[in-house]
């Protein structure tokens, strides 16, 4: 729950043209909270194409940090109370109450007690710094800076990356007083990441890239100067960092980790995960309600995967099923090459049958690529990294090929129905094509929107011609699986007393997924406690929302309407939009 956990604490924000008529008050609001927020949080402005705070890095984890984040915060609640909701139009009110509920969320995460626990757990191996930063440098080796003083900038950037990295390990040493320290099994998936980094002789590491595919257009001595001051700066600042920290996990923090992973095991922690819950989900579902859903989505989705597997004309129980598949080499891949074929086979596929559910496409295009090799041993089978605003990077839906013979083939369409077409790259790329949204309705959002829509779209597979296979069809249902288990497990983990291995257990017996993949699935659930609830949250949402609109409608109901009625306006709470369809179902009448 590290750096990128904090910078969950301000919803990404991008300057952009309000829609037409707007209340001039408001929109003035929404553009100052974005020059706020990019000036605590510059990552965010470079991952949208914006280099203006290039030469920062955000010190996310120091006290003067959470002071100037909570006065902000204050101040823009009262500013938002003082504009009338009733006077502003239906676009406008719809983005007074996203807007509000954002600002109550970041409240009650920046709450004292709260933040500073969370400064005091920094890393984890999926989003934390030491990763993020590496990959945010292999991006920009292949789209590189453009002039002298934008190089000049990215040095000065990654001196305040050291210093973050420094910061970090000092507020660990606060949480080893304190008993909030992580867990073990986060520190041992760290670890490797740090020393990987720290060992790398200098022009093989992934932070030169920029200045091995610097553009022609600098030239002569601006080029020798950046070429040479930008590898003393990695040389002096970044390894460095990187072997300190390796070295302080290795040799001092190990030790005094927890063995314990749920977050209520720490001091002050049920409430974290509380909020955790709520922000995640954008509902006041309880953990103990959260848990009784999961239960009931696990039974119910068994029934499904015991038709499908009839359909196979296998003669044994769904355990053995699940055996077979997990080990007949006839369900893994070959090659990593072959695995990259089946995934543009299923892109193509794809594209052929949305026109039959969907009236709109993003223009920004994806390209599929696999992990790079530091970060795919403790990363899941698949992820989505969203294009910049600026067209300078597509949409990437990244594969996993570590550990291939671990990789099913039979899960090729559920997993490209969710991170690309038409799952997140669709719903990301659709808002923030939308430049009559105000600017932070465009990007990003809360989980529950966003990882609900990627897990309504798996539901989508048969209206756009995929699982014709059964086999294809049962991939299908044990990542819905999957996701109902995150329930049980995630609830069981940090608000009760289930152990990680008993959460291993309980997914290897209901899903598919082989060993690895759940290891890694249960130590991303340990990372991001309250995260996985967020996917069946909104999926159920949305199919309930379907369910309703199809009801009501009768012979009007259009299900290409239905999901423009859902994405065009950009992701939001899931109460805002249960509002907002049922204004919809009742102008569609």
């Amino acid at each position: 729950m590290g750096m990128k956990f904090l910078a969950l604490i301000f919803v990404l924000l991008l300057a952009g043209t309000a829609h037409a008529a707007p209340s001039a008050e408001l929109a003035g609001l929404l553009k100052n909270y974005d020059d706020a927020h990019l000036k605590l949080y510059p990552t965010d402005a470079l991952w949208r194409g914006d280099v203006r705070y290039l030469d920062k890095y955000e010190d996310t984890l120091t006290p003067e940090f959470l002071v100037e984040a909570r006065k902000e915060n204050a101040d823009f609640r009262l500013q938002l109370s003082k504009i009338s909701r009733s006077a502003l139009d239906a676009e406008d009110a719809l983005s007074y109450d996203i807007f509000g509920w954002q600002l109550a969320d970041e409240a009650r995460l920046l709450a004292p007690g709260v933040a500073e626990r969370f400064q005091r757990l920094p890393l984890e191996q999926f989003g934390g710094a030491q990763i993020y930063f590496a990959t945010e440098m292999e991006w920009r080796g292949r789209f590189p800076f453009n002039t002298p003083e934008q190089y000049r900038q990215a040095i000065s950037r990654m001196k305040g990356f050291a210093h973050w990295m420094d910061t970090a390990i000092a507020r660990m040493r606060d949480g080893e007083k304190m008993g909030v320290t992580l867990p073990k099994a986060i520190v041992v998936r760290v670890i490797p990441q740090a020393q990987e980094q720290a060992d790398k002789p200098i022009d093989d590491s992934v932070f030169m890239g920029p200045v091995k595919n610097m553009p022609d257009t600098i030239k002569g001595e601006d080029r020798a100067r950046i070429a040479k001051e930008y590898r003393q700066t990695v040389a002096d600042f970044v390894i460095p960092a990187y072997r300190r920290l390796a070295d302080f996990l290795k040799d001092e923090y190990l030790a005094k980790a927890r063995d314990s992973v749920g977050l209520s095991d720490v001091p002050g922690g049920h409430l974290m995960y509380l909020t955790l819950v709520r922000h995640h989900t954008t509902e006041e579902t309880s953990p103990e309600e959260f848990h009784r859903i999961g239960l009931a989505e696990v039974a119910r989705i068994k029934g499904e995967m015991e038709r499908v597997k009839d359909q196979t004309g296998f003669k044994g129980d769904l355990a053995a099923f699940r055996a077979y598949l997990r080990n007949d080499p006839r369900f893994k891949f070959k090659s990593r090459e072959e695995m990259m074929t089946a995934y543009q086979a299923v892109k193509a596929k794809i594209a052929q049958g949305v026109p039959r559910v969907f009236d709109h496409a993003p223009r920004t295009p994806f390209e599929i690529a696999f992990f790079d090799d530091f970060q795919a041993p403790s990363q899941a089978a698949a992820n989505y990294e969203p294009a910049s605003a600026d067209g300078s990077r597509p949409g990437i839906f990244n594969i996993n090929g570590y550990d291939l013979p671990s990789r099913p083939n039979y899960t090729t369409e559920v997993l490209s129905l969710h991170e690309s077409v038409p799952g997140h790259h669709f719903q990301m790329m659709l808002a923030e094509e939308n430049t009559s949204l105000p600017a932070f309705r465009r990007f990003n959002g809360p989980n529950a929107f966003i990882e609900g829509w990627g897990l309504y779209t798996e539901q989508l597979g048969k209206a756009l011609g995929l699982y014709t296979d059964p086999y294809q069809e049962f991939g299908f249902l044990s990542f819905d699986m999957w996701r109902a288990c995150r329930l049980v497990v995630d609830t069981g983990m940090h608000n009760g007393h289930m152990t990680r291995e008993e959460a291993i257990q309980f997914m290897l017996d209901n899903t598919s997924l082989a060993r690895t993949d759940v290891e890694a699935e249960i130590d991303r659930y340990i990372a991001y406690p309250g995260q996985a609830l967020a996917y069946k949250a909104g999926q159920l949402d949305m199919l309930r929302l379907r369910d309703k609109a199809k009801a009501e409608l009768g012979a009007k109901f259009d299900l290409a309407k239905f999901h423009d009625a859902v994405l065009l306006d950009g992701a939001m709470p899931l109460s805002i939009l249960d509002a907002k369809i049922d204004r919809w179902i009742a102008a569609s009448r």
